[in-house]
């Protein structure tokens, strides 16, 4: 962990540059898919918010959203950026330019931010949903269209598009690190919508079962996206076709994805989608 980060609102286009540059770094962004900096300030003075933090007073990551309007959220913040420069990732600075763009929505009479996310990235799966709290009964293919940045060049871009309820109990309770402990449950294959084996250290999907009805059942997903995308992409695609039916069928039933577990056991390291449904709980 780095200390004296500092986070501040980018109010000043002189720093505009370096967002772009950012861009570049941590997500090897191609010239053509990055987002302009005019852009991103334009937002920002249009009551938006770019926040960024520092260390020594470089620019090394950043949070930037703007304000949405639609049917059921009405008016919240749209997130549509949270990026750090690899040389600092893995220390916490993402998860917290996302707390301090809470306090900025909350300090500005927003109930909810909203974002999209791959629901096959299991760091960001991690972040959103169980360190954050975000929920998601919404899934969209291929949402962005062909990217050519390293992480999707070649692969059907689809999203969950989340919720952040920013006051919610559950929301404020993860950012206290209280979390809940689905270990009984994970170890029972009777809740679990995929069947896996994992053949020469890569896992691969043997079964899917669309016909759970528990109140809690769990999708699992592979726990190393990026390394997957360079020694078998076609895996890859295969997971996303078959965790595309997973969540677009049990959406439609009813349920949410509430949380995110990793389940280190034996050397091995096994990530879940938390999916719940609260029709059947009361049942």
């Amino acid at each position: 962990m780095i200390d004296n980060i500092e986070y501040r609102e980018l109010k000043d286009f002189s720093i505009y540059d370096a967002l772009e540059e950012v861009q570049r770094d941590s997500w090897n962004m191609p010239d053509r898919e990055l987002v302009p900096k005019r852009l991103i300030y334009a937002t920002q003075k249009s009551g938006g918010v770019a926040i960024g933090a520092f260390n020594d007073n470089e620019l090394i990551g950043y949070c930037w959203g703007w304000t949405g309007k639609k049917d059921p959220y009405g008016v919240f913040i749209y997130s549509h950026h949270n990026a750090v420069k690899k040389q600092y990732q893995n220390l916490g600075i993402g998860y917290n330019l996302k707390v301090k763009q809470r306090e900025w929505a909350l300090d500005h009479n927003y109930v909810y931010i909203n974002w999209t996310f791959d629901p096959l990235q299991s760091n960001n799966c991690y972040l959103n949903l169980h360190k954050l709290g975000a929920t998601c009964n919404t899934y969209h293919e291929n949402y962005w269209g062909e990217m050519l940045d390293d992480l999707n060049k070649g692969i059907d871009t689809d999203r969950f598009y989340c919720n952040w309820i920013l006051n919610s109990n559950d929301v404020r309770s993860r950012l206290v690190k209280e979390f809940r402990n689905y270990g009984d449950l994970i170890n029972d294959y009777e809740f679990h919508t995929i069947a896996t084996e994992e053949v020469d250290s890569l896992l691969e999907v043997t079964n899917i079962n669309l016909n759970l009805s528990f109140p809690t059942i769990f999708v699992q997903i592979p726990h190393n996206f990026k390394d997957m995308i360079r020694r078998d992409k076609e895996k890859i695609v295969d997971w996303r076709k078959k965790t595309r039916e997973v969540f677009k069928t049990y959406f439609k039933r009813g349920y949410i994805a509430i949380d995110f577990v990793i389940d280190k056991k034996n050397k091995t390291m096994n990530c879940y989608h938390v999916l719940h449904n609260n029709n059947l709980a009361k049942d």
